[in-house]
């Protein structure tokens, strides 16, 4: 299915629930068995306007940078549901819906058939998604929201019903502000660019590091807030550096961005540590400390070994989220006392994390469980983003 037809199916305010499209090249067959195809993709003969009831609803991007990210929240998801039946365990059926990003889900969503659990989107709008699943008394598991909408999440109508799956953003500020602690280097400059993101992180890495006893220093004592293409300020930062000699140059922007460029071609004092919040992702004259994004937890490891055995590639944070979206949907389905758990009511993030086939199976026996994760802890509540294992990047 093309974007182009996505985008005629979404248009009209209808929600496009169909099979995916198959990416060329791929060197296994897309689907092993009847079963799979079942958990993977839900029925292959949905219309655009009258998708099934099914028990979950995934909705995924159909245009734009984010529409790439589908294959591989498919894949993690689905991984997750042919554990679930070699543990015996029937999985929950699957519808696949895709909307533009960004887009209200209220309207297309209250028009399809009623699921039990809703799989959001990347970057969806929190606050239409809290009133939807307030209005529908639905749970929605958030498996790829990072960024500052974190923050006012427990704020928002329906928070009680939205489960984000992923670390926010917030973690790495944290994580190298521990680092350069722990290094012994308390006093740092900061520089970040002018987006909202970049301001809220840098709050909270001042905060972090001020409560390790660190100290942000500079001609103003806090993040300079500085535009890419502003050479007179990235002169007169690096005079600044040159004047105080940090121990370190903390560097708060997007991976890539045109600031991460510009600070990586100014000239520095040799002994000045550049820190980022994102990854190390070039070399430099100066050492370097970043932060990894990518989450740890607990199943990692596993997972990510039987996933490159399945799909011959080594998973990332997209497929990660996929496969803990597809555990929590295991388990949800399980019946316990005649009951399903799609409320989410039978998690415990005070629970020691288990292998997916001893969840299901204390499950089934009502006990409260909570399943080896890939991507996080999952230490989770409704409206509280899980912690991680952030690895550190140097260079």
């Amino acid at each position: 299915m093309t974007t182009a037809q996505h985008r005629s199916a979404v248009g009209n305010g209808r929600l496009l629930v169909a099979p995916p499209p198959v990416p060329s090249g791929w060197r296994r067959p897309l689907l092993t068995g009847l079963s799979v195809a079942v958990a993977l993709l839900g029925s292959q003969t949905l219309a655009a306007s009258t998708p099934l009831r099914s028990d979950v609803r995934l909705l995924l991007p159909s245009e734009g940078l984010l529409a790439g990210l589908g294959d591989g929240l498919r894949r993690g998801y689905g991984l997750a549901m042919e554990e679930s039946r070699r543990c015996g365990q029937q999985p929950p059926s699957l519808q696949l819906g895709w909307l533009p990003p960004g887009a209200n889900p209220q309207g297309p969503v209250s028009a399809a058939p009623r699921s039990q659990l809703l799989v959001a989107p990347p970057a969806a709008p929190l606050p239409a998604y809290g009133a939807l699943a307030d209005q529908q008394r639905l749970t929605v598991l958030l498996p790829l929201q990072r960024g500052v909408s974190l923050d006012g999440l427990p704020q928002l109508r329906g928070s009680d019903r939205l489960w984000p799956l992923l670390p926010g953003r917030s973690l790495e500020a944290d994580r190298l502000a521990q680092a350069l602690l722990a290094e012994g280097r308390n006093r740092v400059m900061m520089v970040r660019d002018r987006s909202a993101e970049s301001k809220a992180l840098s709050d909270r890495f001042e905060a972090s590091f001020s409560a390790g006893r660190g100290q942000v220093i500079g001609p103003v004592a806090e993040p300079i807030a500085m535009a890419a293409d502003d050479r007179a300020a990235l002169q007169q930062l690096m005079q600044d550096v040159e004047w105080y000699r940090p121990p370190a140059l903390v560097v708060i922007t997007q991976a890539g961005s045109a600031l991460a460029e510009a600070i990586r071609g100014g000239q520095w004092p040799n002994t000045v540590l550049v820190a980022w919040t994102t990854p190390v992702a070039a070399a430099m004259p100066q050492q370097q400390l970043g932060v990894n994004p990518l989450g740890r937890g607990p199943g990692w490891q596993r997972f990510a070994e039987r996933f490159e055995r399945r799909w011959g590639y080594s998973p990332g944070v997209v497929e990660s989220a996929g496969y803990d979206s597809g555990l929590m949907a295991a388990l949800a389905a399980v019946q316990a006392g005649g009951k399903a758990g799609w409320d989410l009511q039978w998690f415990s993030s005070n629970a020691k994390p288990q292998p997916l086939c001893t969840a299901l199976t204390l499950r089934a026996q009502g006990q409260r469980v909570r399943p080896l994760a890939a991507s996080s802890e999952l230490d989770l509540s409704p409206g509280v983003a899980p912690t991680a294992q952030l690895r550190l990047s140097r260079g």
